[in-house]
């Protein structure tokens, strides 16, 4: 199976957590082909590497699956995609049976876990869902799941906020709200991962009111 890694890092503050992501992930990820887009300088050998303007916040984040579909011909060669912020980090061994599927694979939201969460609310977007619509809320920081289904899920993704920014809206939680809005109507996730694969850094086991298992992916404190 050929697994493709994908991630941003841009603005100078987030240059300092790709080379730690980049190791962790060799150490405990399936085997698999890092892509990194990047406005940093620095080469990081063994890599997919490509230059990318850093858009600032809510950009960088609301547009990444724009980003990634630019290489989307590359992309497609590969059997799974996953995505995991920068600002992440390995901790234990995954397997591939852990997390791959024959759709999309999401994350459980470690603050909302059975829980209606924060989507968005104003029915004006394209990430609208209704009140009390699901007691599940995913978080954006780490999804996959086979190539065409992950490549499916950017096309729609891209297109619901280009909609919203031609209507002069920005959904709550960017792509988080945008995400959990394609999985709420469109295809709702082949696996469900817990929230120790989007685990806080520090909490010990415990994150709002949650009982999270031993961490595999921890969410860094950003420094």
């Amino acid at each position: 199976m050929k697994t493709a890694l994908v991630t941003i890092a841009t603005g100078e503050k987030y240059h300092q957590y790709i080379r730690p992501l980049f190791q962790s992930a060799r150490k405990f990820f399936p085997v698999h082909d890092f892509f990194l887009w990047t406005d940093s300088n620095e080469i990081f050998f063994d890599a997919y590497q490509f230059k990318l303007k850093d858009e600032g916040f809510p950009g960088a984040s609301l547009h990444r699956y724009h980003t990634f579909l630019q290489k989307r011909e590359l992309l497609s060669l590969y059997d799974y995609i996953f995505y995991v912020d920068i600002d992440m980090l390995f901790v234990a061994p995954i397997t591939g049976e852990e997390i791959f599927s024959d759709g999309i694979t999401a994350t459980l939201h470690p603050g909302y876990v059975g829980k209606t969460g924060t989507p968005e609310r104003n029915p004006a977007s394209r990430a609208y869902i209704p009140l009390h619509a699901t007691n599940k809320y995913f978080c954006g920081g780490f999804n996959g799941g086979l190539s065409r289904s992950f490549l499916w899920m950017a096309e729609h993704i891209k297109e619901y906020i280009d909609i919203d920014t031609a209507n002069g809206i920005t959904a709550v939680w960017h792509d988080e709200s945008q995400l959990n809005s394609f999985l709420y109507y469109n295809n709702p996730p082949a696996r469900i991962l817990g929230p120790e694969y989007c685990y806080p850094e520090g909490c010990n086991g415990n994150y709002a009111e949650t009982q999270i298992g031993e961490p595999k992916l921890i969410a860094l404190t950003k420094k």
